[in-house]
């Protein structure tokens, strides 16, 4: 089949605009060849990744003949050119059928267009439902907390204050853990009623402009839960088959995650967990330990038994179980989004990897225990397990691995009261299988980043003349005023194997921003790339322009300020809400942008229309499967902006989206009556193969500074 595989050449990736690009009334045949072609080979993701230790992993993987991702990949060539572009249809018994310009209807009678709406609804909605869970959880540690059923502790007590008069709940003469109680039990209700009323998570906390839009648009969710159901139940046989009609399901649905599952969700784990707190720390798979050290990798999404874990590992019951087992130490490694919890909050707990690259880290062979939950956590990681002496410990009875140790929370949460005698168990067989760790097959890349971290809304008000009470940022719209700062663009969702060489796009359009003084807040896994590449630390001032650097050196911090976990996209959007507060403009009109530039799961999809939705242009360099409608690309890149004032941008190479950025934020401001200047794009090499120094390459030190 290698034949029939279509690969963009070198010279295609040094950003020579000789990308292949969408156009409207395109036959199908070229859609999918347009598809295939943005895919790459894993040599050439070894070549050209920014993130050096994975190519030396996969290089590695490849001598030890352990698949990866990567090989997976390349065996599923060629992709359905139909599911790619979404013109496939397998909801029912009747298919699964495809449409074509021969074929123009499905079996039932959807067209193309119903049939990529359909589609995307879905998809939309089993990411609202994976974050929800998360959320659910979240909310549960809170009402608990609140309760004192299980021994969880309220770490953030004036979180809870603030946010409790956010949603109108009297304080005055309450103890925290009454407060605590009230907000969860309302975070609770918009997350799973099905009696309509009114939402009073979105009416507190959204922008007053952009609820009285959504309200005259008619997209007011009932609640996450029932705008699931409703998805599932439209998009079912013969039910709903109206275009509009489909649309205006997915804005309520993008509605229903960005407040319940994403917004609520963040401020619950601030209450119960703590605020994020700034810190300095090592990153990347050079910051394992490969000898003399119980090494604890942490995967997933629901962080009950993750920071009840946490709690515990540095104590002194702990710590001789240690030493008992012939071991110095033991740490705590962070992957994906619960990694992502960990190391904004000051935790001594490093970042190895995203969920796309967890394979990597497993392969390190230096890891005695990963201990997952769910989401993100790719069940690829089983097969490289077993090539080590690594236990992989499940805690979620909604992400069980075959093969894995069962060690949960219950499905009925009824052993929440024993979190922490679960989280001693799980810690007592990492440290046994210590002893079987077989030092010959442990390779570390000596490949690490340095980064500063803990950038929460409170810390970017403090550091630049913020007023929480009134939600407004004074210092960042001066500076955005003045032209110190270009823009602010947020960096988000995932890392993908497909339709991108594997953390390569984001750096590129990150590093082209910086460059043209933009300011960066990133989360989530693409953050992770960004930190990866030692762009969130001061030391990468260098990489910026004179007034963007200006700032950052004056204020010692880094260009890209890194906001947390992928629910906290939440600190990126208020930071931009609120500084469009104090310029007194709405959303829309700000020089404001998200970056997702590599989205693969289903919950990216709620992540970026949920900035859409507040008014903010959306960028991403991989499309989702939905290439096959002209209407529906339509709707969401043109129609959207005309109802909601923002919309959704794919261009597969990340120079034109630097460039489309870049004039974009410049329109707004010119707009505004900003000043404007010039941008410049920088080249491949400078762009890509000048490594900053933030970056430290085979180096064997491993400790954090």
């Amino acid at each position: 089949m290698a034949e029939e595989r279509i690969y963009r050449y070198d010279d295609e990736l040094t950003g020579s605009r000789n990308a292949p690009q969408y156009q409207p009334g395109m036959s199908l045949k070229e859609r999918i060849k347009l598809v295939h072609r943005l895919n790459y080979s894993k040599e050439e993701v070894i070549k050209h990744t920014a993130n050096k230790a994975v190519a030396e992993m996969v290089e590695h993987m490849d001598k030890e003949a352990i698949s990866n991702t990567f090989d997976r990949f390349a065996q599923q060539h060629p992709q359905c050119g139909y599911g790619l572009t979404g013109a496939c249809c397998a909801f029912c018994s009747y298919g699964p059928c495809r449409v074509t310009e021969k074929t123009l209807y499905s079996v039932c009678g959807k067209d193309v267009d119903l049939i990529v709406a359909g589609n995307a609804l879905r998809r939309l909605a089993s990411g609202m439902a994976a974050h929800g869970a998360h959320a659910r959880e979240v909310f549960i540690a809170l009402k608990a907390a609140a309760e004192g059923s299980a021994p969880i502790p309220i770490k953030c007590p004036e979180k809870g204050v603030a946010v409790a008069r956010a949603l109108g709940i009297e304080t005055e003469g309450k103890t925290i853990e009454a407060i605590c109680g009230e907000i969860a039990d309302i975070f609770i209700d918009d997350l799973q009623r099905s009696l309509p009323k009114r939402h009073e998570t979105l009416h507190a906390l959204a922008p007053k402009e952009r609820a009285e839009l959504w309200e005259r648009l008619g997209i007011i969710p009932i609640s996450a839960y029932h705008e699931c159901f409703e998805v599932n139940n439209l998009t079912s046989h013969g039910t709903d088959s109206d275009f509009e009609s489909h649309m205006q399901a997915f804005l309520r649905t993008v509605l229903a995650y960005a407040i319940t599952t994403v917004t609520s969700t963040s401020l619950a784990t601030d209450i119960v967990y703590g605020l994020p707190r700034r810190s300095k720390l090592n990153v990347n798979l050079g910051s394992i330990v490969p000898d003399g050290c119980v090494n604890i990798g942490i995967n997933g999404h629901a962080p009950m038994v993750a920071f009840a874990i946490c709690d515990i590992v540095g104590t002194p019951k702990i710590m001789e179980k240690v030493k008992r087992a012939g071991a110095d130490t033991i740490r705590l490694y962070g992957m994906c989004c619960t990694g992502g919890e960990f190391i904004e909050r000051d935790l001594n707990i490093p970042l190895v990897a995203m969920a796309s690259s967890a394979e990597m880290a497993v392969a390190t062979g230096a890891f005695d225990a990963i201990v997952v939950d769910q989401q993100d956590v790719l069940p690829g990681m089983m097969h490289v397990a077993r090539q080590f002496h690594t236990r992989v410990i499940t805690t979620s009875p909604s992400g069980r691995k075959e093969g894995a140790i069962v060690l949960e929370l219950d499905y009925y949460l009824k052993n929440l009261d024993k979190i922490y005698e679960l989280a001693e168990e799980i810690l007592d067989i990492a440290i046994d299988n210590y002893r079987n760790r077989e030092s010959k097959k442990v390779h570390v890349p000596n490949i690490r980043a340095k980064v500063e971290l803990g950038f929460s809304v409170e810390e970017v008000m403090k550091l630049f003349n913020g007023s929480m009470p009134d939600k407004k940022i004074h210092g960042l719209a001066a500076l955005l005023k003045a032209g110190k700062i270009r823009g602010i663009v947020n960096f988000g969702s995932c890392g993908n194997v497909r339709g991108a060489v594997f953390e390569r796009n984001q750096i590129i359009i990150a590093k082209q921003l910086i460059k043209n003084d933009v300011l960066v807040t990133a989360h989530g896994c693409s953050g992770m790339g960004l930190l990866f590449a030692g762009l969130a630390h001061p030391d990468a001032s260098v990489l910026c322009g004179t007034g963007l650097r200006e700032v950052v050196q004056a204020k010692d911090i880094p260009p890209v300020l890194h906001v947390g976990a992928c629910t906290d996209s939440t600190r990126a959007s208020q930071i931009m809400a609120y500084t469009a507060n104090a310029a007194a403009q709405p959303n829309p009109a700000m020089p404001f942008a998200m970056v997702a530039a590599d989205p693969a799961a289903e919950k990216t999809m709620g992540a970026r229309y949920a900035f859409v939705l507040n008014g903010i242009e959306t960028y991403s360099c991989v499309q989702d499967n939905t290439l096959a409608s002209d209407r529906f690309i339509d709707y969401v890149s043109n129609r959207l902006r005309t109802i909601v004032g923002a919309a959704m941008n794919w261009n597969p190479d990340p120079y034109r989206t630097s460039e489309d950025i870049l004039c974009m934020l410049d329109e707004k401001r010119a707009a505004l009556g900003w000043p404007v200047r010039d941008y410049t794009i920088g080249t491949k090499e400078e762009i890509e193969d000048k490594i900053p120094d933030t970056v430290e390459i085979g180096r064997s030190i491993c400790t954090i500074i």
